[in-house]
């Protein structure tokens, strides 16, 4: 009997835990007294952060002059910062234009199996240790349930066209 009671013992002197004896009691006393059974318990705590990125509203029309912008794609960085990310627009076909602090828009490419039009209600990226998502490794998670990985990133360079030479087309 006396590795049982060293087994029970054990706990609770590693856990700071003192039996409850009265005052008068001496320890021979205690150790013939029946002993209380042991409850542990464990407590997980899981976290998990998930950032939304919204999309922009469309731009209100006027009655003004018309310019058209054209964007211009040209080789993006791999990763961009999570943390600069301000909002997306979803109006290409290609992929989700991601516009960022600087107002610099980067175009995420989709995969194949990906439609860009599931994002309109905007979308989620779990981010990662390193506070970059990156082309290849992260994945965007639509509001409707689907999910596409990023295949790659595009720099979107504004060109402003006259609306002259867009009628002449």
């Amino acid at each position: 009997m006396p590795a049982l009671s060293s087994i029970i013992l054990l706990p609770l002197i590693l856990l700071g835990v003192s039996q409850t004896a009265e005052a008068g009691q001496t320890r021979s006393d205690r150790a013939t007294a029946p002993q209380q059974p042991i409850q542990l318990a464990q407590l997980s705590i899981e976290q998990r952060v998930i950032i939304r990125i919204p999309t922009m509203p469309a731009q209100p029309r006027t009655n003004g002059p018309v310019t058209v912008i054209r964007w211009k794609e040209s080789r993006g960085p791999r990763c961009v910062p999570l943390n600069l990310i301000r909002a997306a627009v979803v109006a290409s076909k290609a992929g989700v234009t991601m516009v960022v602090s600087s107002n610099e828009r980067y175009l995420a490419h989709l995969g194949r199996a990906c439609r860009p039009a599931d994002f309109y209600a905007g979308f989620y990226i779990s981010p990662n240790k390193d506070g970059v998502i990156c082309a290849g490794r992260d994945t965007l998670h639509a509001r409707n349930g689907s999910a596409c990985e990023i295949e790659r990133f595009s720099r979107m360079t504004a060109e402003v066209v006259p609306a002259d030479a867009e009628d002449e087309r």
